[in-house]
């Protein structure tokens, strides 16, 4: 459909749904959104990460922002202000997603070093192990615990099971109940 677009003035084929701008001021609107709210970006890219793998993926940008202030606008681990999305729980594993409970600010640099690896055992692998704040570690994962619900311990158990019981995304798709839920029926059956 042609009209007249409300940026340039000049004629040219629109998007459907009645938009009033032509498709590349659109694009460069879009564009110009992006890099003024990088936060939102990383936040909407991070859903359809785990939308694509069946994941939950209800992280809102505002959530993600709250995540970061509760953090300082730093890394959880070290004073850095050059921060990501990291997943604690990698999506690889398939629990969790990008939620509040799986997602922190995590340097950049330490984030691509972490990649998929196991949180714990990449937190203390010696060269990363330097590199962290023991106070922020603590901090981190009390944090952590608390909004899974769970104890620090049960917390720690729980990232070590979700490695050790990788799920398909059949499971995913056809789970009934939360990685959380899983574990601690897990735990009540290893404890009968």
């Amino acid at each position: 459909m042609k009209m007249y677009c409300r940026d340039c003035e000049q004629e040219a084929e629109f998007y459907p749904y009645w938009k009033t701008r032509c498709k590349e001021c659109q694009r460069a609107k879009q564009r110009a959104f992006n890099r003024a709210n990088p936060d939102y970006l990383k936040a909407k890219n991070q859903r359809r990460r785990a939308r694509l793998l069946a994941l939950p993926n209800d992280l809102p940008p505002q959530v993600w922002t709250d995540i970061q202030e509760r953090f300082g606008g730093r890394c959880a681990l070290t004073d850095s202000t050059d921060i990501s999305l990291e997943h604690v729980i990698p999506l690889e594993n398939m629990h969790l997603g990008t939620t509040i409970e799986n997602v922190i600010p995590l340097d950049r640099t330490l984030n691509m070093r972490k990649s998929s690896k196991n949180f714990i055992d990449w937190v203390f692998e010696p060269e990363i192990e330097a590199l962290i704040d023991e106070d922020k570690l603590n901090d981190l994962l009390c944090y952590l615990a608390e909004v899974n619900g769970l104890s620090v311990d049960d917390y720690l158990d729980f990232i070590y099971w979700c490695e050790r019981n990788k799920r398909t995304e059949e499971e995913v798709k056809s789970a009934t109940k939360t990685s959380v839920e899983l574990f601690k029926e897990s735990q009540i059956k290893m404890n009968v």
